[in-house]
C-alpha cells in the first residue's frame, strides 16, 4: 500500500478575502464550467465579490492531492500560501505572471514555470496578483513513496526528503523550469481519461509518476549541461596556459561551446575573476618572463614566441604589468 499524504493541503489565503460583500458557493457556475476538474470527489470554492473571483479545486486522486487555482482579481491582492504541515509539493503557473515573495525579502517573478518545493509548517510566502489579468496555477502533492523510489535514479530529492524526515524549519525549493508541452500532455491526459467515466487509480499514479519525472528530467538534463559546459570551459582554460601564444576567438570558441559570448565571458570570469583576452596576457606575460630570464633570444624573437607580432606593443604592456621593459628585465635578473 502507498503511503498517502493527501491529509496535507494547501492554503491559499486572500489578503481582503475579496471584499466584505464576497459571496463562496461549493460549485462552478456556468461562466467558469470549462475550468472544472472532471474527478469525482473534486472539493469546490468558488468565491467572487466586488474584488474579483477565485476558484479552488482539489481532489484526491491515486495516492496523490491534486488541485487548481484560478484568480480574475479586479483589484491587485496579494495571496498568502501556507501548508497545514509540512509538505513536498510541485507547484507550476498555467498562465500569468506572478510575482513571489518569500519572508526573507527575495522576490521572483513566475510565469509558466513550475518547481518542487518542501514548505515548513508554519511558513508562508506572497502570490501578488495584478488586477485585470487573470492567473492559472496548480500543485500535486505526492505520495511520499513514489518520491522516495524516485529519489533513487533523482538524487536531487534527497535534500526535500531529508528536510521533511526531520521537519526542519526551512523553505528549500528546487530550481524552477518551463511548463513544458510535455508536462502539459500529462495533465490533459489524466483529465480526458477522467472525462471517460473511467475511474482506475493505476493509470493516475501513473501520470502523476509521468509529470514528476517529467520535471526531474529537466532539472537533471540542465545538470547535465551545465557539467558538460564547465568541463568545455575547464579545456578552453588549459588549453590557454598551454599554448598562450595562439590567438584566441572568443566568439568562435563560445559558438563551440554553445554560449553566447557574453556568457562565456562571465563563466570564465567566475572561474578564473579576470575576463578571456586579460586572461590570454597574464599568461603570454609569465611565458615571457621565463624566457627573457632563462634565454638569450631577443625580446622580438620573444615577443614572437609568446603571441605578439609588433615587439614595440608587446614591450608596453609588459612594462605596464611589471615596471620594467624586458631589457630592463634581463639586465636586472627580474
Amino acid at each position: 500500500m502507498l503511503e498517502k499524504k493527501t491529509s496535507v493541503s494547501m492554503n491559499f489565503q486572500l489578503s481582503n478575502s475579496l471584499g466584505y460583500e464576497a459571496e463562496t458557493i461549493d460549485h462552478i457556475p456556468i461562466k467558469h464550467r470549462r475550468l472544472q476538474l472532471p474527478f469525482a470527489g473534486t472539493r469546490t470554492m468558488y468565491t467572487t465579490g466586488g474584488s474579483g473571483t477565485f476558484i479552488h479545486q482539489q481532489v484526491e486522486i491515486g495516492d496523490h492531492l491534486y488541485a487548481e487555482q484560478y484568480f480574475e482579481p479586479t483589484v491587485d491582492t496579494e495571496i498568502y500560501i501556507s501548508a497545514t504541515e509540512p509538505v513536498l509539493v510541485l507547484y507550476g503557473i498555467l498562465s500569468g505572471t506572478m510575482n513571489l515573495k518569500y519572508p526573507d525579502g527575495r522576490m521572483f517573478s513566475q510565469s509558466k514555470k513550475r518547481a518542487l518545493h518542501y514548505i515548513p509548517a508554519g511558513f508562508s510566502y506572497t502570490a501578488v496578483t495584478l488586477a485585470g489579468q487573470k492567473y492559472h496555477s496548480m500543485y500535486v502533492i505526492p505520495s511520499i513513496q513514489l518520491l522516495t523510489e524516485l529519489g533513487v535514479s533523482y538524487p536531487q530529492l534527497a535534500t526535500l526528503l531529508s528536510l521533511l524526515k526531520h521537519n526542519s524549519p526551512s523553505h528549500h525549493v528546487l530550481p524552477y523550469r518551463k511548463f513544458n508541452g510535455d508536462a502539459r500532455n500529462e495533465l490533459d491526459k489524466m483529465k480526458n481519461w477522467a472525462l471517460s467515466g473511467q475511474d482506475n487509480p493505476i493509470y493516475y499514479n501513473s501520470r502523476i509518476s509521468d509529470f514528476i519525472i517529467s520535471y526531474l528530467e529537466d532539472i537533471q538534463q540542465e545538470n547535465r549541461i551545465i557539467s558538460s559546459i564547465t568541463q568545455k570551459i575547464e579545456d578552453f582554460i588549459a588549453q590557454i596556459e598551454l599554448n598562450p601564444e595562439k590567438p584566441v576567438n572568443v566568439n568562435q570558441q563560445a559558438q563551440q561551446i554553445g554560449l553566447s559570448p557574453r556568457a562565456l565571458e562571465n563563466a570564465f570570469k567566475a572561474r578564473k575573476g579576470t575576463t578571456v583576452i586579460m586572461y590570454v596576457q597574464q599568461k603570454r606575460l609569465e611565458r615571457a618572463k621565463q624566457l627573457i630570464a632563462g634565454t638569450t633570444n631577443s625580446i622580438a624573437e620573444i615577443s614572437f614566441e609568446v603571441g605578439y607580432t609588433d615587439h614595440s606593443y608587446f614591450s608596453r604592456i609588459f612594462k605596464r604589468a611589471t615596471g620594467k621593459t624586458p631589457n630592463e628585465y634581463r639586465k636586472n635578473g627580474q
